[in-house]
């Protein structure tokens, strides 16, 4: 028998990749070549990615006895996305959009095949996502908000006429981004887990909804910005003052950005990141060992990279408790009991 709330997770999943289908079937042939901001994919790279790898993934490898809670953390300690994202999208370059079209109608069977083989003794298992940042095992269950990333993803590249950039970077900051990309994707997985109807109402956060989070986060590049800008000789002392007086920056940027949507603010968020990265490819030798400004005071350059991605993991989690399956099981405590028979 299914439990209800592996059934749940599957419709959920369901009705995103309805609506990330509506989105491509509005494609036309050109966009399908047209890049998707701000990466070096286009709207096809970005599909041959969302197809998976149609084996069911981590849920399939979870209801089959190959992770247990102590094999967890090691994997998600060590999980690298970028080669194997790299690798099967290159290995669908020959598909044609038709061809992948086809694959994403069914590229969710195996995984929801898994899903329906999950037990209780499978859902409560912690997966540590980052500082202060954690989900559940059952939380794997719930991947309609994958598909909803990049529908986003889609509506982004039609709307824009982004051009990806080369950019370069010292070793020493490169070696940062491992960590500053998986972050950035627990990010996106929680603010895409959040169920449409909790956005404002207050959260965990004293004084704060959950899209004034996002709004936090969303703005927090801006920082980033000063601080870079002024090591690159462009200092500017005003801006640097209001860096320094946290608590009117972050009421400040929250009330700029009120009544704005979730979409728009993750628009600004990837925007705002990316001019990040322009800035860090523009560090020369003689800033690696250097300081620079930051709300926190003067910190090195290397330590602040690593800031960005603690930053975004500890906002992450207080998103956690606005997901669509932690409101599930809130409005169904009978799943619970029933689990535990």
């Amino acid at each position: 028998m299914t439990l209800p709330v592996a059934e749940a997770a599957i419709a959920d999943t369901q009705e995103a990749r309805r609506q990330l289908l509506e989105l491509v079937d509005s494609l036309s042939e050109a966009d399908w070549s047209r890049p998707v901001p701000y990466g070096q994919w286009t709207i096809k790279d970005l599909m041959a990615h969302v197809i998976g790898d149609m084996t069911g993934g981590i849920v399939a490898m979870l209801v089959s006895g190959q992770l247990d809670p102590r094999t967890i953390p090691d994997i998600a300690q060590a999980y690298d996305s970028r080669p194997i994202n790299a690798q099967r999208v290159a290995s669908r370059e020959g598909m044609s959009p038709q061809e992948l079209r086809e694959l994403l109608d069914r590229s969710f069977e195996p995984l929801f095949a898994a899903t329906r083989q999950a037990q209780p003794k499978h859902l409560h298992w912690p997966i540590p996502m980052g500082p202060d940042y954690e989900i559940q095992t059952e939380d794997w269950l719930w991947f309609g908000y994958h598909d909803r990333v990049h529908a986003d993803d889609i509506r982004r590249a039609v709307a824009s006429d982004y051009q990806p950039e080369p950019l370069r970077f010292l070793p020493q900051v490169e070696e940062k981004f491992f960590w500053l990309q998986r972050h950035r994707e627990g990010l996106l997985r929680a603010i895409y887990s959040v169920a449409d109807e909790a956005w404002d109402e207050p959260s965990a956060y004293p004084g704060w909804t959950y899209r004034d989070i996002l709004a936090h986060v969303a703005s927090t590049g801006l920082r980033a910005h000063i601080g870079l800008r002024a090591m690159l000789g462009q200092r500017d002392e005003a801006r640097l003052a209001a860096l320094r007086d946290v608590d009117a920056w972050n009421a400040r940027s929250i009330e700029e950005r009120r009544g704005r949507s979730v979409r728009a603010l993750v628009d600004e968020m990837l925007a705002l990141r990316h001019e990040t990265l322009r800035l860090l490819s523009r560090l020369g030798p003689e800033h690696a060992s250097a300081t620079m400004a930051t709300a926190r005071g003067e910190m090195p350059v290397l330590d602040y990279i690593d800031r960005v991605g603690i930053h975004e993991a500890e906002h992450a989690g207080h998103l956690v408790p606005a997901s669509r399956a932690r409101r599930w099981r809130a409005q169904h405590p009978e799943a619970a009991q029933e689990e535990t028979r």
